[in-house]
């Protein structure tokens, strides 16, 4: 299908199509339930999730530039027999703004550059993103993906500067408040001269930031959505799911972001290793 090779496509080119396959911890818990990947996320704050949107066996990512292409993509998957179709959500990445060395992140439906800080470098990537076993995961990662619905007006009809002391940067360039440039971290112990922190200790980037939480660098992915309300799809990969977990706890003493969130549906999956003509997808972790 990603070749453009599959006739459902119904005779739309792939183009840049991906699709992303997870299991659920249920399915991982029947091969080994000391295998990452096995645990399920704990309840939050701040959550109205519905049984049928917490949770699944199958995560399915299909991301593509065009966007009649997914949802063509999704229809064939989901024919596929014994698959029951539990909840989806569209969303789309906002404008790119550059951060380094070709690096960029896309502006959220609140306005802000989303995603500036995670693991760049292939040292980072291997130590906070990869999974580096046992044998039937090596190579895959962890995904919490997380529906949430954002209260755009209550945020937007705050000044500016208060704005920008929830998230802790900048909302036109992205730059932290400590100063500095786009790429650069937050510093965290930087004051004003009467003593008041640069980034208020209630700011998002100070809440989520490793060295506060204690953990590892999380690769998130969020996409921006307007249904069935304004939000945020917000996708996360690490190699351990306390990094999720450690990050969320921060940010639910103190963060200022959180008040404007609900979050309406969630997940976690092991998200599969890589495949070719020798080695079908899931067929270390599934033998046949």
């Amino acid at each position: 299908m990603t070749a453009g090779k599959d006739e459902r496509l119904l005779g739309l080119p792939a183009g840049d199509l991906t699709v992303t396959v997870g299991v659920g911890p249920r399915l991982v818990q029947a091969v080994d339930p000391h295998l990452p990947g096995a645990k399920d996320l704990p309840p939050a704050a701040r959550e109205a999730i519905a049984p049928a949107d917490r949770g699944g066996d199958l995560l399915l990512q299909l991301c593509a530039g065009d966007p009649l292409v997914p949802p063509i993509a999704a229809a064939a998957l989901l024919a596929t027999p014994g698959v029951r179709e539990r909840w989806r959500q569209s969303g789309a990445r906002g404008p790119h703004i550059p951060v380094s060395d070709g690096q960029t992140a896309p502006r959220n439906v609140l306005g802000f550059v989303d995603g500036i800080v995670g693991p760049r470098t292939p040292a980072e990537q291997q130590r906070d993103l990869w999974l580096a076993g046992p044998a039937p995961v090596a190579g895959g990662t962890i995904a919490v993906v997380r529906r949430m619905v954002l209260d755009v007006a209550r945020f937007a009809a705050l000044p500016v500067a208060e704005q920008e002391a929830v998230f802790g940067r900048r909302r036109d360039t992205g730059v932290p408040l400590s100063g500095g440039s786009i790429a650069d971290g937050p510093e965290l112990g930087a004051k004003t001269p009467d003593g008041r922190y640069l980034v208020p200790a209630g700011a998002h980037v100070r809440r989520a930031h490793a060295n506060v939480v204690g953990a590892g660098l999380m690769l998130r992915r969020s996409y921006s959505m307007d249904a069935p309300a304004p939000g945020l799809l917000f996708v996360s990969f690490q190699n351990d799911l306390h990094t999720f977990t450690a990050t969320l706890a921060s940010m639910e003493a103190a963060d200022a972001l959180l008040p404007f969130t609900t979050t309406t549906a969630s997940g976690t999956f092991l998200v599969l290793p890589g495949f070719d003509e020798r080695r079908p997808l899931g067929s270390i972790l599934f033998p046949s």
